[in-house]
């Protein structure tokens, strides 16, 4: 076990194997960025808590091939042969001792990792950590052995579900391609779209695979895009997500090459965007995960301007502290003249940028930040439940103001979804009509409808209850245990339109045709003449502890629906577009007579 020293706040990993990830000096990627970055750290009470040591081959293996290992280890002690599983390109040249670099990265993060797992710590930040690309069967990307994949593993094993949040600018390929298989790792990366920047992947389309289906999410954003799109587009998804998902643990992983001055990319966003969205992944941890975080660094390649204030904005996050105003003096005058023989001169005097990086916003930046918005509204369509769409939407519950709530205490959410079972009786009671006095008289159980937390979910269904958007409210009861539920609504803004947001069993409760019965009553409540109704079933309508394998889930919405007499077709693009299983219900209002 190593030994951990924790100060006050987050882990900092970082010891003197870090800078050993060298690819030579002409290399993007420089352990230089350590020097200015570590130093900033200091200069605001960050100290190295825990120093990384390389990690042993077996722990290699959850996420790389014991092949591309072998290969890694040739380059390692031959860096003259010829290229394969990805090293020996410019991105990935082979140096020696890389295997043990590249195994120490993999190492901080699994040992920090582990130090959350044991309660030693609630946040780690491995700044040197994030490689992202690297493949199970391959280098790619600047990168070795993946170690936000590794430490999501990791995690996996202990039994704990992951939300991992990829905000570099290079989309997250290595880790989506190795989690996309498992309905317990919710990746979402916000990205320079694939059409202009490398690895050319992350489109709005990979959902996931079989159960995962829906897990996987990507928000591609068109170069130029600034820090108004971007944080938009960050604060509409990933509160909303989260509370769909219920992780017990987050990793993210916060590359500064989004920023405007970073050389390799083309987005415009800015420290102060990025300062935001950290404290928007904390306030997450602790309302959902007890606290359970681990950041890691990623690309960021003006190393003396960003690198080390967005490192230092990372881990004042994990702290709780207030940005400072102004960076300390000795360490501008400490780095200036490195930074200007780099040509990345001055050393910024302050932790947070001026709006828009002090540059004027473009009429391309203004398109792509509006572009940004829409392109997180078709993610949050495909990916987020109904119900919290339509509760942000009419003034219900906001997943962002959740956060401010006392968080959740004990294990998280995934200590509910793994407890025991609730017996449910073998017909539970329909009660057609469910007013807000009623239902704040009854208990949900757990896993019917979103948000992951039950407690929250009552807190909504109250809330839309209350409301003046004809909400109606059919609900399966044993005593005062809701097993199951249908809500539905018809505000004045939908324009004559009835729209079914929810419809769930809990699990001790399915397979009996509930869902069926509970449809039916539902309908059978509404009066004649009411409004049309339709439903929009993506893939983020799902169990998220115990989703249903992809089709499977689509036929089943579409025999549910047909079943009581709606028509069934493609979701309009670009829902269906993205989502080939989605599908809109249809049925028109009852006539009167």
């Amino acid at each position: 076990m190593p030994d951990v020293a924790q100060r006050d706040g987050p882990l900092l990993v970082f010891g003197p194997r870090s800078t050993s990830y060298d690819f030579g000096p002409a290399h993007p990627l420089t352990p230089r960025r350590f020097g200015p970055a570590i130093d900033l750290l200091a200069t605001i009470g960050a100290v190295p808590g825990l120093a990384p040591e390389p990690a042993a081959d077996e722990e290699l293996r959850p996420c790389h091939t014991e092949e591309y290992i072998a290969a890694v280890r040739r380059f390692s002690d031959d860096p003259s042969r010829l290229p394969e599983a990805g090293i020996g390109s410019s991105d990935n040249p082979a140096f020696r001792g890389m295997h043990d670099a590249g195994a120490m990265v993999a190492g901080g993060s699994l040992r920090a990792l582990e130090a959350i797992l044991r309660g030693d710590v609630e946040h780690a930040f491995h700044p040197g950590g994030g490689l992202h690309h690297a493949m199970p069967d391959r280098a790619s990307g600047f990168c070795i052995y993946n170690d936000p994949a590794l430490a999501i593993a990791r995690a996996r094993r202990a039994g704990l579900r992951v939300l991992y949040l990829d905000f570099d600018v290079h989309h997250g390929d290595g880790v989506e391609a190795i989690h996309r298989d498992d309905p317990g790792v919710l990746t979402v990366s916000f990205h320079e779209s694939g059409r202009t920047l490398f690895p050319g992947t992350g489109w709005l389309d990979e959902l996931g695979e079989g159960p995962a289906a829906g897990t996987v999410l990507n928000v591609p954003l068109d170069a130029g895009t600034g820090e108004v799109g971007w944080l938009a587009a960050v604060r509409l998804l990933v509160p909303e997500l989260a509370a769909a998902f219920g992780p017990d643990i987050v990793v993210s992983q916060h590359g500064a090459d989004a920023h405007a001055w970073d050389p390799l990319a083309q987005l415009r966003v800015t420290t102060t965007a990025m300062a935001a969205a950290a404290r928007l992944v904390d306030g997450i941890a602790h309302l959902w995960s007890s606290g359970r975080w681990l950041a890691t660094g990623g690309g960021g390649y003006d190393i003396y301007r960003v690198v080390p204030r967005a490192w230092s904005l990372v881990w004042l996050a994990g702290a709780h502290r207030e940005t400072p105003e102004r960076i300390d003096e000795g360490w501008r005058d400490r780095w200036a003249a490195e930074a200007s023989r780099f040509r990345q001169a001055p050393p910024p005097e302050r932790f947070l940028d001026e709006p828009n990086a002090g540059e004027a916003v473009s009429a391309v930046g203004a398109t792509a930040d509006e572009r940004a918005v829409a392109i997180a509204g078709v993610v949050r369509s495909v990916g987020v439940p109904a119900l919290i769409r339509a509760a942000a939407e009419l003034g219900w519950w906001d997943a962002e103001a959740d956060l401010r709530r006392p968080p959740r205490g004990g294990d998280g959410l995934g200590a509910i979804a793994r407890g025991n079972a609730v017996p449910v009786a073998d017909r539970p009671a329909i009660l057609e009509h469910v007013t807000a006095g009623t239902w704040a008289r009854l208990a949900l159980a757990p896993r019917v409808i979103s948000p992951a937390d039950p407690d929250a979910a009552q807190v909504l269904v109250e809330a839309a209850l209350r409301s003046t958007d004809g909400v109606s409210l059919t609900a399966a009861l044993d005593g005062t245990l809701v097993v199951g539920a249908c809500l539905s609504a018809a505000p004045a803004a939908w324009a004559g339109t009835r729209r079914i947001l929810a419809l769930g069993v809990a699990p001790e409760a399915r397979r009996r045709g509930l869902g069926r019965r509970l449809l039916a009553a539902h309908l059978d409540g509404l009066r004649p003449g009411d409004n049309d109704l339709e439903a929009l079933v993506t893939v983020a309508e799902r169990d998220p502890f115990e989703p249903l394998s992809r089709d499977v889930r689509a036929v089943l919405a579409r025999r549910l629906f047909v079943g009581v007499g709606f028509d069934v077709g493609r979701a309009a693009d670009p829902v269906g577009r993205i989502d080939p299983d989605a599908i809109l219900a249809r049925r028109p209002a009852l006539s009167e007579a």
